[in-house]
């Protein structure tokens, strides 16, 4: 087989994946759903300033090569997107926070680490970030940090190529419902990790017309919080 007909090959098996994925209707309808979250992200990033919006539009370009190979069955390669969408996007949220690090990490001077930009002292999820951009919302900081801390973790299992994580049987690509719902479980929790970052650092601060373009989205996560429910109806 020479190199092109090799491909093509590879091309017709990621054809058939994809074909099998719509067919299954309870997974296509996760995989729209999770398609459409790229909206929400994207009223977000019109919200950030430039430097932080660019971030976060890297973040959303790898969500969407989550999205894509998801699709075609390159689950490693979707797991491994989606957790460098996450990190991508907290590392938005922590530099607003952190302009020397950012400018560090822009002029390539200094890493992105996953521990820094969560760190329970000084990162996203701390007392002290929290007291800083929304004192009200304190009380819930642990439970989406721990959740963050869990999804991160679960991803790289599929990184670091944990045994759990190989496809079977032997070396074949096949479409694998389990993958899927478990790719699209995990979505969204990223999604209620991104927006509880998001609210908590920059809810306070929106203009009126800012907080009424993503009052939706917002409300759709996190609609039963007294704390988000006043805070709309406010403005």
């Amino acid at each position: 087989m020479d190199v092109k007909e090799y491909y093509n090959s590879l091309l017709g098996v990621r054809n058939k994946i994809f074909d099998e994925c719509v067919d299954d209707s309870e997974a296509f309808i996760m995989h729209t759903i999770s398609h459409n979250i790229i909206k929400e992200y994207d009223k977000i990033s019109q919200i950030l300033e430039e430097s932080e919006s660019k971030i976060f539009q890297q973040a959303c370009r790898e969500y969407q090569y989550a999205l894509e190979a998801a699709i075609f069955g390159n689950y490693r390669h979707a797991f491994s997107s989606l957790r460098l969408s996450l990190e991508l996007f907290t590392a938005a949220i922590y530099f607003s926070a952190h302009k020397m690090k950012m400018n560090l990490w822009i002029s390539g001077s200094d890493d992105l680490q996953w521990s820094t930009i969560i760190d329970q002292d000084k990162g996203v999820f701390s007392s002290s970030f929290m007291k800083a951009f929304n004192p009200e919302l304190m009380e819930y900081r642990n439970q989406y940090f721990m959740l963050a801390k869990t999804v991160y973790r679960e991803c790289s299992e599929y990184v670091h190529g944990n045994p759990a994580t190989h496809e079977e049987p032997m070396l074949r690509t096949s479409y694998d419902p389990a993958k899927v719902r478990d790719f699209h479980d995990k979505v969204s929790t990223v999604r209620l990790c991104v927006l509880f970052q998001f609210v908590a650092r920059y809810l306070r601060e929106l203009k009126a017309t800012q907080k009424q373009s993503i009052e939706h989205v917002i409300l759709d996560a996190f609609g039963t919080l007294p704390e988000i429910q006043a805070s709309f109806e406010a403005a």
